[in-house]
């Protein structure tokens, strides 16, 4: 009994004394030990970095975040596989290249408002992260940003935020949103499709066809490309593998052709490139359908445009568009089926249908190139096709005949 008084008395003073600890304000709770820091340092000369136990990475400073490049790793890539939460402070304006790219226990990123750019496979296959948000003030995320990043939901705060091809490739998001569309398209860009059709029309208002955006969704079938007035960029990769693409016609708002454009399509023919000034990448990779960098099918433009520049440097057939003049059906010969072709797409037009002509086609038509595609030029086809029939010398092509008469 004794002792069972004892422990009473014993249990009542630390309780009486836990209560005068907690009058005078003193916890008594227990807790786990602080994060400590891991590793530290700096990174270029105006930031800093901070890794913690809990695998908080740190970010702190002004300027861009450095590249990371064949000769040149950050400093944290031996601890690479600790990062679970990256914070980027204010006043940092860029991240880097490959920065954080397979850091695959990486859940949580925070961004500030003060960046402007995301740099090339910044944070690609970060298997782990949940979600993104990009702020309104990045101008620019650039190709792969977030590739691979398959469990990642993305929101993009601002409609005038440049998102390059892939940036997304991979992702949940992505799928997300292919199921809801064939074509996902972020401010302008082509992002990724799913599809498989023999003709592939790229819906208007798309402004770049982005970096492999067809690769991984199925585009076998496809013979046929139609691409839009809107277009200006054609991203390196964009239409790499379509094997089954026979001909395809670069309208003149396209300013740029990048890098393996068309690689590897193996049965193209034909490339008509429409804009004389076009930018189109200095590779002989650009345009292949066979085995290493050969192109064995026609390149198609103005005299003296790039196109023709690039088809003499890379050894490839160059063939002037108005060497098709008149011929609408390109079938080697301008006749009555030529002229009555082009009476059926006015006919069309005149009732606001469809013309259904490409811009090739509508070249071709188009024999007195004022612009329109009417009568007049059905008649001047009809008139050549006369010409040719009867005459016994050697006939003029068309585009001669059209400047003497």
């Amino acid at each position: 009994m004794n002792c069972k008084r004892i422990i009473a008395a014993l249990m009542c003073a630390v309780i009486s004394l836990g209560t005068t600890a907690l009058s005078l304000g003193v916890p008594l709770t227990l807790s786990a030990e602080a994060a400590t820091i891991v590793d530290s340092g700096n990174y270029g000369e105006n930031i800093r970095w901070e890794l913690d136990s809990d695998g908080t990475l740190v970010v702190t400073g002004k300027g861009d975040m450095g590249d990371v490049g064949p000769f040149k790793n950050t400093p944290w890539v031996k601890e690479r596989d600790l990062i679970k939460k990256v914070v980027i402070s204010n006043g940092i304006t860029r991240v880097g290249d490959q920065n954080f790219n397979t850091c695959k226990n990486l859940v949580s990123v925070t961004l500030p408002d003060t960046l402007k750019t995301i740099g090339f496979v910044a944070f690609s296959e970060c298997s782990a992260l949940t979600s993104i948000v990009i702020p309104a003030s990045v101008t620019v995320v650039e190709h792969e940003a977030f590739k691979s990043c398959s469990n990642a939901e993305i929101t993009i705060s601002s409609t005038d935020t440049k998102i390059e091809g892939g940036v997304f490739s991979g992702t949940k998001w992505e799928k997300e949103q292919l199921e809801k569309s064939p074509f996902v398209v972020i401010n302008g860009v082509l992002l990724a499709t799913r599809f498989d059709t023999e003709e592939l029309v790229i819906p208007d208002g798309v402004e770049c066809i982005g970096r492999r955006c067809f690769q991984g969704w199925g585009h076998w079938s496809v013979t046929e490309v139609v691409i839009p007035d809107s277009v200006k960029i054609i991203e390196a990769y964009a239409f790499e593998g379509f094997r089954s693409l026979k001909s395809v016609t670069i309208p003149e708002s396209v300013e740029k052709i990048e890098p393996s454009a068309f690689q590897s399509c193996n049965s193209l023919e034909k490339v008509c490139i429409l804009n004389p000034e076009c930018d189109i990448s200095d590779m002989n990779s650009t345009f292949t359908n066979g085995a290493g960098y050969a192109y064995t099918g026609i390149i198609k433009g103005y005299r003296d445009s790039t196109a023709e520049a690039y088809a003499n440097k890379y050894d490839r057939i160059f063939v002037p568009v108005d060497s098709d003049m008149g011929d609408v059906n390109f079938d080697g010969n301008v006749n009555a089926v030529d002229a009555s072709m082009v009476l059926a797409y006015y006919a069309r037009v005149s009732t606001n249908q469809e013309g259904g002509y490409n811009e090739e086609q509508k070249l071709a038509a188009d024999v007195n190139n004022d612009g329109d595609i009417n009568a007049v030029d059905a008649s001047s086809i009809l008139a050549y096709y006369a010409y040719v029939s009867t005459t016994k010398e050697t006939p003029m092509s068309m585009e001669e005949y059209m400047k003497k008469n």
